[in-house]
């Protein structure tokens, strides 16, 4: 796994005191290692405990201070801000995890993201006008359109998970425009990584597959279109993000795209995963995926010339780390 070359404001973070919700979630683990390598201030906002995840793997939860509790329980959140004195927010929950969870519990879905967004604008605006937050919104907020996707284009969700995100997403962007707030949003591509136990999602679940030479069982047709992004790339552009917005009003209330830009078929994906494994496995298809949205690529030219982003890793060798993280966690051959 790459570690981040710390950028010259790498200091930006020392003793800084940052709430990350979503703690024992995929993208919250990574961005408290990151946090914790520059010597922030970490308060975590934990639901439940999860064994299997990096926050508990890494034993992270013994480096943080840790707030139980929901994300839409809004005294909560306002009593955090106040008592830890939080500079920053980094918002990452999401009730149900992924599109087949969040069709089971949709209201659970909306608040931890829409409604708890708001709660937390709203006390920005009110009273905690320093604080700067940063919301993580998806690339399933645009729905079924034209790809690539842009942020120009208006969102246009109709799966829970994807309304809920987009509602979220648009109400940042309301607060940051019309109301000076500190607050910006991420809209990144599927995320890929070690810690990801959430194995239905294609990387971690064909990785699987193939240290335990079992054929992957594909939902989809394996035509449908895809974009990623390593989840610690995501964490490092979070992270560049939110001192972006700290210090610039310009991007305050603004959305911006995350991706490698190279949309790859489901089944192209998990042949690359079969090939670096070096195993000989047919994939199952079943055909079967009714809620999920055919086709989805993200342009990342907005983040690249407004921010001057660009990713510090390629898919490629990132995809190869991965896939070698999991066949030495599950056991080769």
């Amino acid at each position: 796994m790459q570690k981040a070359p710390l950028a010259p404001a790498a200091h930006f973070w020392k003793n800084k005191s940052v709430f990350v919700t979503g703690a024992t979630g995929f993208l919250g683990g990574w961005l408290i290692r990151e946090l914790l390598e520059r010597d922030a201030r970490v308060i975590a906002l934990v639901r439940r405990e999860r064994p299997d995840s990096q926050f508990q793997l890494e034993r992270q939860h013994q480096r943080v201070t840790i707030v139980e509790g929901t994300v839409w329980d809004r005294g909560l959140l306002e009593s955090c801000i106040e008592d830890h004195q939080i500079d920053i927010i980094f918002h990452t929950t999401m009730t149900g995890g992924d599109v087949t969870g969040t069709l089971g519990a949709p209201a659970d879905c909306f608040r931890s993201t829409a409604e708890s967004t708001l709660w937390m604008l709203e006390a920005l605006r009110t009273t905690y006008s320093d604080t700067t937050l940063i919301v993580s919104s998806s690339d399933k907020a645009y729905g079924r359109q034209k790809i690539p996707y842009r942020e120009e284009q208006p969102l246009a969700p109709r799966h829970p998970q994807e309304v809920a995100k987009a509602a979220q997403d648009l109400l940042a962007q309301s607060f940051g425009k019309v109301y000076g707030v500190k607050t910006a949003v991420t809209r990144c591509a599927n995320y890929y990584g070690p810690f990801d136990f959430n194995f239905s999602r294609i990387v971690p679940y064909v990785a699987r597959c193939a240290a335990e030479k079992s054929a992957p069982v594909l939902r989809s047709n394996g035509q449908f279109i895809r974009d990623f992004i390593h989840v610690q790339e995501s964490a490092w552009a979070h992270l560049d993000l939110a001192e972006r917005v700290a210090k610039d009003e310009s991007v305050r209330g603004e959305a911006f795209n995350y991706s490698y830009g190279e949309g790859r078929t489901v089944l192209q994906i998990v042949n690359e995963i079969l090939d670096i494994a070096g195993v000989r496995l047919t994939p199952e298809i079943q055909d079967t995926a009714t809620h999920e949205i055919p086709d989805m690529l993200l342009s990342s030219e907005k983040a690249r010339s407004m921010l001057g982003w660009s990713p510090r890793m390629t898919f490629q060798d990132s995809l190869e780390t991965t896939v070698h993280w999991y066949l030495d966690r599950f056991g080769r051959a």
